[in-house]
């Protein structure tokens, strides 16, 4: 994600989220070469099953690649916007667990995040107080959430983004009620603020 300054090797949009893509379409092959970051649009134009063309070719996409990393190397951070940080994993969290993110965030910068899960989480944004005096109490499915600045309920996909109010610490949280474990895959980059 880094060689790729967080950015879809097609579309070249800064500011989405995006995840890796096999070219070959051979999940176990994790070679370099093999690895292309896409937006989750792009993705679904590269994987798209149609009779009208709107398929990339295997070749187009490793050419795609090449040439943005290329571009990438080359240039400095001022010709292609790159997020201040960033993080891309899948994660297992356990039921009636949750998993925390923390990002420090100047004021007017954006946090833009994708997450896959294979079961509904909640997802909340807040201060890191704020996680740690609800962490200590007693919560269960019933009592709310902690004091935040976003929330989403029932969450198992989407794209979502968050601008800083103020200078801080936020933490991106993850909650799994269930009593099973769900596997979840976080795309998160935190962007600078615009300038206006």
């Amino acid at each position: 994600m880094v060689a790729n300054r967080h950015t879809c090797c097609i579309c070249h949009e800064p500011r989405h989220p995006v995840e890796k893509h096999h070219i070959d379409e051979d999940p176990s092959n994790n070679v370099w070469e093999n690895l292309a970051v896409l937006c989750r649009n792009c993705h679904g134009l590269v994987t798209a099953k149609s009779s009208l063309g709107s398929r990339y070719a295997k070749g187009e996409v490793l050419a795609y690649k090449r040439a943005w990393e290329k571009r990438c190397a080359e240039v400095g951070a001022e010709e292609i916007e790159s997020p201040v940080e960033e993080i891309h994993e899948t994660k297992l969290i356990e039921g009636s667990e949750n998993e925390e993110y923390p990002f420090d965030m100047d004021e007017g910068d954006e946090l833009v995040f994708s997450l896959d899960a294979n079961d509904f989480l909640d997802v909340v944004i807040c201060d890191e107080d704020d996680i740690d005096e609800w962490s200590e109490a007693e919560h269960d499915e019933e009592s709310p959430l902690p004091d935040c600045y976003w929330s989403r309920t029932g969450v198992m996909e989407g794209e979502y983004a968050f601008v800083a109010p103020e200078e801080g610490r936020y933490v991106l949280l993850l909650v799994n009620w269930d009593d099973e474990a769900t596997e979840v895959t976080v795309d998160a980059a935190v962007w600078e603020a615009e300038e206006k």
